[in-house]
């Protein structure tokens, strides 16, 4: 089977019957275990985590066994080919090992240099954002479309984390968090569905790697969201430690913008 030979509703098909494999296995784990172990960079890593990865992979390899695959947990496999599949089997394990709600596994798609698909997938909120169009993102099949406010003082903002910021970017965000109306921190990916689905306004934060933020700019462009580092430029691949900045509208993007820049 071929990628190019694939329409959008076939490659969605083909996602939808694999996040439902690796949901259920995702639910199987889900606080029936605080096993886990952590890597270099001391993030935690469960028994989960491989076993979607593999999974996924396998699936992959099987149906588009040319393709090339990046994951968070096991080595690139290199195929020279121009498709590219992004995993992050478990963005949010911490979220996952705590038993909140709010984990999911992260697939991005990109033909040579540009991204065609992205995924978000939920599985104990049953929740699955789609983006194999390039102006359409779904939620278990329905589309969304982002809503923005058109001031900051009226944004509702959302940050995983404000304590893996250095210092300058530390005031920075302070910058921008104290001129919204409301921020909540947590829930890693689920932000970016939420922000596409018209429920927040902007999401600002660190990501370490391509398999956390790659697969999140389909789902929020096709929504009609922008995406950006905090000094507006493009995400692309082989960034680690990456600022991003999500934001509902181009005009609130700009906005948000000029705060953080205010400071750096």
């Amino acid at each position: 089977m071929k990628a190019e030979s694939l329409t959008s509703q076939e490659l969605t098909k083909f996602i939808n019957k694999l996040m439902n494999k690796t949901g259920a296995i995702a639910l199987d784990y889900f606080r029936e275990t605080r096993n886990l172990s952590l890597k270099k960079d001391q993030s935690p890593v469960t028994q989960a985590d491989r076993e979607i990865e593999k999974l996924i992979r396998l699936t992959i390899q099987k149906t588009f066994p040319t393709h090339n695959i990046i994951g968070e947990e096991f080595e690139d496999l290199n195929n020279e080919s121009e498709f590219t599949w992004i995993v992050d089997p478990i963005d949010g394990t911490r979220s996952f090992i705590t038993g909140k709600h709010d984990f999911g596994t992260l697939i991005g798609l990109k033909q040579g240099q540009d991204l065609i698909g992205g995924v978000i997938d939920c599985p104990a909120l049953n929740e699955r954002w789609i983006s194999f169009n390039e102006n359409l993102t779904t939620v278990n099949g329905v589309k969304v479309v982002c809503q923005s406010v058109e001031e900051l003082e009226d944004a509702l903002m959302a940050t995983t984390s404000s304590h893996e910021f250095g210092m300058e970017r530390w005031k920075a965000y302070q910058s921008l968090e104290n001129s919204v109306k409301v921020t909540t921190s947590g829930s890693d990916c689920y932000n970016y569905g939420l922000l596409a689905s018209g429920y927040l306004d902007l999401v600002a934060e660190r990501l370490s790697a391509p398999h956390d933020y790659l697969p999140l700019i389909k789902i929020v462009e096709g929504a009609g969201g922008v995406i950006s580092d905090w000094d507006g430029n493009e995400l692309i691949d082989n960034q680690h430690n990456v600022y991003v900045l999500a934001s509902a509208s181009k005009e609130l993007h700009q906005l948000a913008l000029n705060k953080l820049k205010e400071i750096t």
